[in-house]
């Protein structure tokens, strides 16, 4: 009885507001548009989200989370296909299909039960696909083929677990330049590039929310359903986590959950199914609540035989369940590492826009002349030029700024995120008020008391979501916040409904806000009311109950460090809201909903320098940086000033930067244009936490000296991350001094990366144990061509590390030229296992320092074995205090008179020796056939 009373008053609902959107567009057909009439009609493009219906085949929608104008620079046929198609209106397109054999209607399809089904699900497809929503508003219907976003290929598989928040992924992916990767159109997923030799059957696609994976989706989908590309694929079968979670528990075989989830396919027999090229989209892996275990499940072989929803994906993904289907996965990155990089066979990911693509968009969305204004404003602000990479963000700035540039709103553009969000906000606000004529605006420019009940409540839901990690949730969510499916729709720019399906299994209706990112402000929003308003026991449950009334100040210090004690950050922006929230120009904004509380400026003094003074030891130098981002918001610019007065100062000895001034000069180094050309600590004078907020500087340098450091696994974190960053510019790395087992983990999971460019590595001092050898050992294996010089000096290697690292040197891609073993407790052993080395072919080592290693007479005869091979190039040896008498330097004068051609220069200070004992050596140093130029002794 409830369901059906809801069901007859959302369609009593859109009657009313279907009769509202004819009277206006009659009235302004008859009077032309004013500017309030103009703010009228940008509301009325949200009329269809408000209704609560949604017509939406079950996709994971970033869709809905995301601005539909992407651009594509992709040259190609579709292009001109995709505009003679956008000219014909919704009313003109014919209700039939494309194929490659030109027009064809369902009824003149075979009466094969494959060709049938196949027929009916590509117009099931083609209905549900060919028009997308913008932003948040479904009744605002965009042909797909206007719009896509550009995949961009990555060479290899995915190098690492991102876990930093999805801001700082943006930050890096801004930087990236178009032209390092390869671009590739949807449709050639599954298309392996002429230097690919491997069939591609499983491609996993990863990108930051709201950037455009599921229209990416939706277009390959489009696409095929209109006979245009893929047609060697007989079915195309989109399916998301969202709907899978749903039937989680459920048994199911491949064949009926197909027919669950697309009935057009009923008619498909098994063997013809087994038998088909079919590819699945599973779309949205981030938002799966499906444990995937591809090592202990059981085997499916059978689309009839039944087994639970997680089990029939592992199978379907590693090939044993229709070994010839196709795989596309989309993922956020944080959750892509479900997936065993053995099981992927493409990696792609979909950037944001480029910076031409997002001025592209303000000139499509608003006129000429807001848009050079809107464009020249965002430059203004790295914060939010970083952020317009993704659509719905643009979409936001647009709606702000034209708001108010168009309207009789005075005051400063927005130049923080906390700004920019405060005033979407009071936008939406007054478009709320505005359609539902609730009165006359006292105060046009701020919130007041009677707007906040809606707000706080969204406010709430988003808080303890978040606290969660959920960005997805359902009717009870919003009922327990006291929110009712109307209210939250009515706000339709902030809150959207996803999809809702008549089948009995899928009667949930799942919402999510806009986007991530405003989910957070709405949190902040509301934690700040909180506080303001002494909510107790949602401060306590959040900080603890230890948690007291107090300052704005030491409040804000309390939620500073409970975000850096998030292991994945996923508060960061969050508390980044928090922060600009408390200065006066946004609380005088949104004053009805924050409450009163005492922000004088001492108060905003204090908190500024709680966070200059901010203790973040044991805490992630990347998490570090964003203390800087939260002075950015309250619009503190001091650290940024004395920053680059102490890099123009000539006396850099005599002043130290704190802390905070390595966070903010770290992001500083990364974001630059220009890659460092070295990083060397030493250079700022820092303290010991200073230095390790410095290390993730070493993503934009050439060459890195971290010596003398004390890291932790978060710093061996961001070294490993910047040899595997495409593109990686580390070329030379010193880390010496002690180095745990877990830091040469990391190190050599960056080493094994092939986008590592290493050419010098210094590990000297660093206590390296046998197995660490081993583990470098393999690393630098994995990827040798790039390694030219090895500095292990002062690690007791021993015998067995010798070997494993001799092992290394032979191998046929080795190119290694300098290697310093000073100090590693060598034998006379491990110079006979050094001579074959030198016997091998080619043999590229140049350089060979095995000074402090107590070689005696005995080793040196073995090693000079391997200097006398024709294939020897060695030109520099040094010797030091290896105990060496009269008999070494008899050995070696040998050794040059029979390869004479090589060697330069030779070291054999500190052995105690006589100028009798080295008296052939300097013959051959005046002999013309000898080569040696440089022979140390004294």
């Amino acid at each position: 009885m409830e369901r059906g009373g809801a069901t007859l008053f959302s369609q009593l609902r859109l009657h009313l507001e279907w009769t509202e959107q004819s009277r206006r567009r009659k009235l302004k057909a008859e009077a032309g548009l004013t500017s309030d009439q103009k703010m009228s009609d940008l509301e009325e493009e949200e009329d269809g989200a408000e209704s609560g219906v949604s017509g939406c085949l079950s996709m994971k929608s970033d869709r809905s989370k995301e601005q539909p104008l992407t651009f594509s620079n992709e040259p190609g046929p579709s292009d001109t296909k995709e505009r003679k198609r956008s000219d014909v209106s919704e009313e003109e397109q014919p209700s039939r299909f494309r194929t490659r054999s030109g027009l064809q209607t369902a009824n003149q399809s075979s009466s094969d039960p494959m060709n049938v089904g196949r027929q009916k699900h590509k117009i099931r497809l083609k209905e549900t696909f060919e028009h997308v929503t913008e932003g948040a508003q479904t009744g605002s219907r965009t042909l797909l083929n206007r719009i896509y976003t550009v995949l961009y290929i990555i060479d290899g598989q995915s190098e690492e677990v991102n876990t930093q928040h999805e801001m700082r992924q943006l930050e890096t992916a801004s930087k990236k330049k178009i032209l390092q990767d390869s671009p590739i159109k949807c449709c050639d997923l599954f298309k392996a590039s002429p230097d690919q030799q491997k069939h591609i059957r499983v491609v996993l696609t990863s990108a930051v929310a709201g950037v455009g994976k599921t229209f990416s989706v939706q277009k390959f989908c489009l696409d095929w359903a209109e006979g245009l590309e893929n047609q060697d694929i007989s079915l195309v079968i989109p399916l998301s986590f969202r709907e899978l979670n749903l039937i989680k528990d459920e048994q199911y075989s491949l064949l009926e959950l197909l027919r669950v989830f697309h009935p057009t396919l009923q008619e498909v027999p098994a063997e013809q199914l087994a038998g088909s090229k079919v590819l699945f989209i599973f779309d949205g892996l981030d938002e799966s609540r499906l444990y995937l275990d591809f090592n202990n499940n059981e085997s499916v072989s059978d689309v009839t035989q039944k087994s639970s929803v997680k089990v029939l994906l592992t199978n379907l993904i590693q090939g044993k369940l229709l070994p010839s289907a196709l795989v596309w996965i989309t993922s956020r990155p944080a959750a892509a590492n479900q997936i065993p990089p053995a099981c992927v066979d493409r990696v792609t990911e979909v950037r944001g826009f480029t910076d031409d693509q997002k001025e592209e968009y303000f000139r499509k969305r608003v006129s000429d002349d807001l848009s050079s204004r809107i464009i020249s404003h965002i430059k203004t602000s790295r914060s939010l030029h970083i952020m317009c990479l993704i659509p719905v963000f643009c979409w936001i700035t647009a709606t702000v700024l034209d708001h108010m540039l168009t309207t009789d709103q005075r005051g400063e553009l927005p130049k923080t995120l906390t700004d920019m969000y405060s005033h979407f906000l009071l936008v939406q606000t007054k478009r709320k008020k505005h359609k539902y004529a609730e009165g006359h605006e006292t105060s046009p420019q701020e919130l007041t008391e009677a707007d906040r009940e809606v707000p706080l409540k969204l406010g709430r839901l988003a808080f303890e979501q978040l606290e969660k990690g959920n960005i997805m949730f359902y009717q009870e969510d919003l009922e327990r916040c006291g929110l009712d499916v109307t209210e939250a729709l009515v706000y339709s720019g902030v809150c959207t409904q996803i999809f809702k399906r008549e089948s009995v299994i899928f009667q949930k209706t799942v919402y999510c806000f806009v986007h991530l990112s405003v989910q957070e402000f709405l949190a902040a929003v509301y934690l700040f009311h909180c506080y303001t308003n002494r909510i107790t026991q949602v401060l306590e449950d959040f900080l603890g109950e230890d948690y007291i009334s107090s300052t704005l100040d030491v409040f804000l210090k309390r939620v500073m460090n409970k975000s850096l004690e998030s292991e994945n950050g996923h508060l960061d922006l969050f508390v980044r809201f928090l922060h600009g929230l408390s200065l006066e120009s946004n609380q005088r904004l949104l004053g009805g909903l924050l409450g009163q509380t005492d922000n004088s400026p001492e108060i905003i003094q204090r908190a500024i320098n709680n966070l200059k003074e901010m203790n973040s030891d044991g805490i992630s130098p990347d998490r570090s940086i964003n203390i800087f981002h939260c002075l950015t918001e309250m619009n503190d610019h001091s650290v940024h000033q004395e920053i680059q007065e102490f890099l123009k100062s000539e006396n850099r000895s005599d002043n130290r930067l704190s802390d905070i001034h390595c966070s903010a000069l770290s992001y500083m180094l990364q974001m630059s244009e220009e890659v460092l050309d070295e990083l060397d600590l030493d250079k700022y004078n820092p303290s010991r936490e200073g230095r390790r907020r410095l290390i993730p500087a070493v993503r934009n340098c050439r060459k890195a000296r971290l010596s003398s450091c004390l890291l932790y696994d978060t710093d061996f974190e961001a070294v490993a991350s910047a040899l595997k960053s495409n593109p990686s510019h580390l070329r030379e790395l010193d880390l010496s001094g002690y180095l745990l087992d877990s830091g040469v983990e990391h190190l050599c999971a960056g080493l094994q990366s092939p986008n590592c460019r290493l050419e010098t590595l210094r590990l000297v001092c660093c206590g390296l144990s046998e197995i660490n050898c081993a583990d470098l050992v393999s690393a630098l294996k994995s990827n040798p061509s790039h390694m030219r010089e090895l500095n292990l000096s002062n690690n007791n290697l021993q015998d067995s590390g010798m070997k494993l690292l001799c092992g290394f040197l032979e191998s046929p891609h080795c190119r290694l030229e300098t290697l310093r073993l000073l100090g590693c407790d060598l034998s006379e052993t491990d110079c006979e296992v050094m001579a074959s080395v030198l016997k091998s072919n080619p043999s590229h080592l140049r350089g060979l320092d095995l000074s402090g290693n107590d070689l005696l007479d005995s080793g040196v005869e073995r090693l000079c074995a391997g200097l006398q091979n024709p294939n020897c190039r060695l030109e520099t040896l040094r010797l030091e205090h290896c105990s060496l008498s009269a008999t070494s330097c008899v050995s070696l004068a040998l050794t040059l008179k029979s390869n004479p051609s090589h060697f330069r220069e030779l070291d054999l200070r500190y052995n105690k020796l006589q100028d009798s004992d080295v008296k052939l050596l300097c013959d051959l140093v005046e002999s013309p056939n000898c080569r040696l130029e440089t022979l140390r002794w004294e």
